[in-house]
């Protein structure tokens, strides 16, 4: 019998100003009985009728134990302050229609895999 259960939690809010939603997924899947771990953050910011992507941030874990910490102990605070701080700031500033920007992704995961 299959020890590994996958699972999936998402959380999706909308500011009471509607001009920003946050997305949150994460996810537990199974291969071949070893558990794979997805983490999924997006932060849209409503920008001429349309909800723009800022900020997306997208962690998959093959490492139970690194995993699993990461579940349990979720963002450190200071990489909470630089997510919603500095990231977002940059992300706002990038022209409407941006859909990667490889110097703010390469600072996210840097930020993550602290």
């Amino acid at each position: 019998m299959a020890k590994c259960k996958p699972f999936t939690v998402a959380l999706a809010l909308l500011m009471p100003d509607n001009k920003r939603q946050i997305s949150l997924v994460v996810d537990r899947g199974c291969v071949d009985d070893a558990p794979v771990y997805l983490l999924i953050f997006v932060l849209r910011d409503l920008i001429n009728g349309e909800f723009q992507d800022r900020v997306k941030l997208q962690v998959t874990i093959g490492d139970v134990d690194k995993a699993q910490g990461l579940m349990d102990s979720g963002l450190k605070q200071s990489q909470l302050d630089f997510l919603t701080g500095p990231i977002t700031n940059k992300a706002k500033k990038l022209p409407p229609g941006t859909t990667s920007d490889p110097v703010t992704e390469k600072k996210l995961a840097d930020v993550v895999n602290q």
